[in-house]
């Protein structure tokens, strides 16, 4: 009789651990209203001209959430941790001096994001999961592009690619693959024509603002690359309903002046 409840406390105990390394991971609602929060201040973030003044309304924003932060489980840190970090390095990298910094920063949260991966990637997951550790470790790999694309490069890819899976209308996520398709060469598997169409995609899958915002400007911009004039002014007209005053849009209207896409300017700045 001892022999037998032994046996069933350790069977009970056996499918309690197993059932608990399949369940969903899913975000709290708290933490998708921070992100949404967080997606809505890009916009303000990319009209401000100066790096310092963009990354000083960040922080003071990040500040302003701390405790709800503190509140939050482990991985629905780490989340907003890869979105914020994003953000930061879109700012800091123009600032001199701040390499090391971020390469810190960075290569510590593209470590957290394999590491938590390689571990749960056959576990149901929310989508903004492998989203956001993509997206910190493709920053990450615009650092030091040489040393970190043969760990990180595929990587990246295949993170965006299950955000997609788990969730097909993901705007955001189908941006960012679309972007990893149009920049890898296609020797490594690049594909320009499948970029576009997930570009499209993208737009078309547009639920906020910032997604409508950032769609509109990349069409506009494979619509430059494509000498169409009229469609490029179109979506950048309709990027400007949402942010009138943007200094983004103004830097953008320049390097077409100069006769570059915002894609290939971005390509000549990581080979630098």
């Amino acid at each position: 009789m001892f022999l037998r409840k032994k046996l069933i406390a350790a069977l009970v105990l056996f499918l309690a651990v197993a059932s608990s390394c399949f369940c969903d991971i899913r975000l709290a609602s708290e933490t998708t209203a921070l992100l949404d929060e967080l997606m809505d201040l890009k916009i303000e973030l990319f009209s401000y001209k100066s790096p310092a003044d963009s990354l000083s309304v960040l922080e003071a924003w990040e500040k302003k959430i701390q405790n709800q932060y503190d509140s939050l489980n482990e991985v629905d840190q780490m989340v907003l941790t890869n979105m914020i970090d994003c953000e930061k390095y879109s700012y800091k990298s123009q600032m001199a001096g701040t390499k090391k910094e971020l390469n810190a920063l960075l290569s510590a949260q593209a470590k957290k994001c394999k590491k938590f991966y390689d571990e749960h990637k056959s576990e149901k997951m929310d989508a903004w999961i492998p989203l956001s550790c993509g997206s910190a470790i493709a920053v990450y790999m615009a650092l030091e592009p040489l040393k970190t694309a043969f760990t990180y490069g595929y990587l990246t890819r295949d993170l965006f690619q299950k955000a997609c899976d788990i969730d097909p209308n993901f705007s955001h996520a189908l941006r960012n693959l679309a972007q990893w398709y149009y920049y890898c060469p296609g020797f490594l598997g690049g594909s320009k024509k499948k970029a576009k169409d997930l570009f499209r995609k993208a737009y078309n899958s547009s639920c906020n603002r910032d997604d409508s915002f950032e769609n509109s400007i990349l069409l506009s911009q494979l619509a430059f690359d494509d000498d169409d004039k009229t469609t490029r002014d179109k979506y950048m007209s309709e990027a400007r309903s949402y942010s009138a005053k943007n200094s983004y849009l103004d830097f953008i209207d320049r390097i077409n002046g100069s006769g570059e896409s915002v894609f290939k300017y971005h390509g000549h700045k990581a080979d630098e």
